[in-house]
């Protein structure tokens, strides 16, 4: 029983007791005020839930979102609401003259029912450690596979799947991915070859996870992955996370989760043509998406800088 309730219920008892012996005899054996005996009277309608304190909360605020504001926020949601909040924020900034924050705005979203509470997770302690400072110190590469939903056509009937490669910066979080059909080390050295040409600055290190995509430490002492023999030749340090901690691989994982909530979710693709088309799109949308972390700048913005 909280301390409402138990409050509640003490009221009921004075009232209950007034209405036997009256309300002054009340005041003198409880201690209470006759005035707030004579106002819980008046509430009182046989349950303790009536003598509960009604919310003080006010109804409006002098610096509350206007209608207009309002209505500014509801037609730029219903267009980029799927993109998130941060990129409905920079289209009403920019386009719109939207002064308040982003806090405001969340709780205007709310509000006004577009978007409901999260549910809190408990909260985990990582080690924390030096965040890089360069464009290229260290670059994080992870596989994901492509939904079984979004594939359809041919591709589909002949049991054929499709993969997705990323890499991430993590100094300006910009990011380069491509598409391919089978889960093998020779791809992972195309798409290597592919990220070396498209990144402006020199690669130090790349973190990966231990998949045998990018190497054969736990399946053999002899042979070398091709992933790994391609790192030698661009001299590039290949760093591993630990097995089963995916949280050190943390910013290319969250950027698949990402990919998952724009882009899979609304997507589909019939061949790996198609696919790479679309997935060059979204990408070209991700490194000049805004993101608070730069207060605001996007990816390709950070790596300018």
């Amino acid at each position: 029983m909280n301390i409402v309730t138990r409050e509640a219920k003490k009221r009921q008892r004075i009232i209950e007791y007034a209405i036997k012996h009256g309300k002054s005899k009340a005041s003198k054996k409880y201690k209470e005020p006759l005035s707030n005996i004579k106002r819980w009277s008046k509430r009182y309608d046989g349950t303790w839930q009536s003598l509960k304190n009604k919310s003080r909360r006010p109804h409006s605020h002098p610096k509350q979102h206007t209608i207009f504001e309002e209505a500014d926020i509801l037609n730029v949601w219903q267009e980029n609401g799927r993109k998130g909040i941060d990129y409905v924020f920079s289209i009403l900034v920019r386009q719109y003259g939207y002064t308040r924050s982003q806090g405001g705005l969340f709780h205007a979203l709310r509000r006004l029912g577009l978007i409901g509470k999260q549910k809190k997770k408990g909260r985990q302690n990582y080690r924390q450690y030096n965040a890089c400072e360069i464009p290229g110190e260290k670059i994080q590469i992870d596989v994901k596979e492509v939904p079984s939903w979004c594939i359809r056509g041919q591709h589909r009937r002949d049991g054929k799947k499709m993969y997705q490669w990323t890499a991430i910066d993590e100094c300006t979080r910009w990011r380069f991915v491509y598409g391919f059909e089978e889960h093998t080390p020779e791809n992972s050295v195309r798409f290597l070859g592919m990220l070396t040409e498209r990144f402006p600055f020199e690669i130090m290190c790349i973190q990966t996870d231990n998949g045998t995509e990018f190497t054969y430490k736990f399946i053999s002492d002899e042979k070398k992955c091709p992933f790994e023999e391609a790192l030698e030749k661009f001299d590039i340090r290949h760093k591993l996370i630990k097995p089963r901690t995916p949280w050190h691989n943390g910013k290319v994982e969250r950027s698949h989760r990402m990919d998952q909530r724009y882009f899979y979710e609304w997507e589909t693709f019939t061949d790996m043509k198609e696919y790479n088309k679309k997935l060059s799109e979204h990408l070209e949308w991700t490194n000049n998406k805004p993101m608070r972390i730069f207060k605001g700048k996007s990816p390709e913005e950070k790596l300018e800088d």
